[in-house]
């Protein structure tokens, strides 16, 4: 069992800090060509140990007029794995884009983590160009401190949980079963119909699951379990959309609802039956999302 403390501790629980030896590389990714011509821009940003292959539904937004961009976290996507995402400096820089270029609207799509970088960089935006009109979409959102800590705890026991499921110590298996959990809650196991669908997800997604190695996740999380969501009101006039899993085991429902009710301008839609995981087990999320962006688009 000293191998799954360990494994429950690498993935949740708060280690030390290090030092970044250099710069930080640029996170955005977008044409320059295209944001050139456009008024409007789309903001992809990843949640912790994700790609941002898991936004690409956003590359349909894209029009003459609206360029497409993502934020790339440590270790994916080219960019290098020792940095470390540091919230206020990611919201600052999103924020100076939208400042170098005369853009009339910006929508940032934000999961998990990223919803959280999506909303630090709206308060930014709002203060640096305030006439820029700003959306924010988060789905599977972080929430402010004590949250995350207890996130992590959470996680500790469903790994703990996991291993007795899949009776092994195996590092991938013992993942693999969690993210079962991730996917379609606790219940997962309790009706036919959710343990196929997890069964699928997990088979078609088992290539690029991967496991968080060498401190890449305390890298990932370590500025979240601080941030306390400062300054709330300066998201006032942004338009703020969150989508989460009614069953989500990493920020439940009850908390998210509380964290949700201290924005302005902000709602939240349930999604029933769905975990932390809602754009892979519940696609239609981005149906929504495009349906929202064209209808405020038109206003």
């Amino acid at each position: 069992m000293r191998w799954l403390g360990a494994l429950a501790a690498s993935l949740w629980l708060t280690a030390c800090a290090v030092q970044e030896a250099a710069p930080p590389s640029d996170p955005l990714l977008f044409d320059p060509k295209a944001l050139e011509r456009a008024d409007s821009i789309v903001i992809g940003i990843p949640g912790a140990m994700t790609s941002i292959r898991v936004l690409r539904p956003i590359d349909d937004l894209e029009t003459r007029d609206r360029a497409v961009a993502y934020f790339r976290l440590p270790g994916f996507d080219g960019r290098p794995a020792e940095e470390s995402i540091v919230l206020d400096r990611a919201a600052a820089r999103i924020a100076r884009l939208v400042e170098t270029h005369d853009l009339k609207r910006i929508d940032l799509i934000g999961h998990s983590t990223g919803a959280v970088i999506a909303l630090e960089a709206a308060k930014d935006i709002r203060a640096t160009s305030p006439d820029v009109d700003v959306h924010v979409t988060g789905i599977s959102t972080a929430l402010p401190a004590p949250q995350p800590v207890l996130a992590g705890l959470r996680g500790a026991a469903g790994t703990a949980a996991a291993a007795a499921r899949a009776r092994s110590l195996n590092p991938r298996k013992v993942w693999l079963e969690y993210y079962r959990r991730l996917a379609y809650g606790p219940d997962v196991e309790t009706r036919p119909e959710t343990v196929a669908a997890a069964d699928a997800l997990v088979a078609a997604n088992d290539s690029r699951i991967e496991l968080p190695e060498n401190g890449l996740y305390r890298r990932h999380t370590r500025d979240l379990r601080r941030w306390t969501n400062p300054d709330p009101e300066a998201l006032a006039g942004t338009n703020i959309v969150f989508y989460h899993g009614a069953v989500d085991p990493v920020f439940p429902p009850r908390p998210t609802q509380r964290f949700v009710d201290t924005l302005p301008d902000a709602r939240v839609a349930f999604i029933k039956g769905h975990g932390h995981l809602i754009l892979l087990t519940y696609p239609h999320v981005w149906d929504r999302i495009e349906k929202t962006l064209i209808q405020s688009s038109s206003d």
